[in-house]
């Protein structure tokens, strides 16, 4: 199996980070600007992108949130290999900075190259949010 790893140190409080990766309006900032996401364990957050004029449809499952830790599982997905994958964020103060750490874990093959450029963009972009107020959500 293979995982994605990759993490961003921000200009923000652990407090704020937690927010982005918790509320819709938070993931609606920095990652999918149509996103609907409860707020509770057990919620399955929806998210839609549309990528060139293809419509990419994804929903998870939300396993755990914790101030330092927050866990989806994907369990529907318009890319079948994502399916079983899961997504954990690690939320650490460092200073006055936050260290938002990703871990995308449960790929069967190797995790895609675009996938991996993709949450690039996408941890840049909580970045920009938590900063500046306005981040590149797709």
């Amino acid at each position: 199996m293979d995982t994605i790893n990759d993490e961003i140190r921000i200009k923000a409080t652990p407090a704020k980070a937690f927010e982005a990766l918790t509320t819709q309006a938070g993931y609606r900032g920095w990652w999918n600007n149509v996103a609907e996401v409860p707020t509770n364990v057990g919620g399955e957050p929806n998210l839609l992108f549309d990528k060139q004029g293809q419509k990419v449809h994804m929903r998870y499952r939300i396993d755990e949130i914790a101030p330092t830790s927050i866990k989806w599982t994907c369990i529907a997905h318009d890319m079948p290999s994502w399916v079983g994958t899961t997504l954990h964020w690690q939320i650490r103060g460092a200073g006055n900075e936050v260290v938002v750490a990703l871990e995308h874990s449960g790929w069967k093959d190797a995790a895609p190259q675009m996938v991996k450029d993709g949450w690039k963009h996408f941890l840049g972009s909580m970045k920009s949010y938590l900063e500046t107020g306005t981040g590149q959500p797709w």
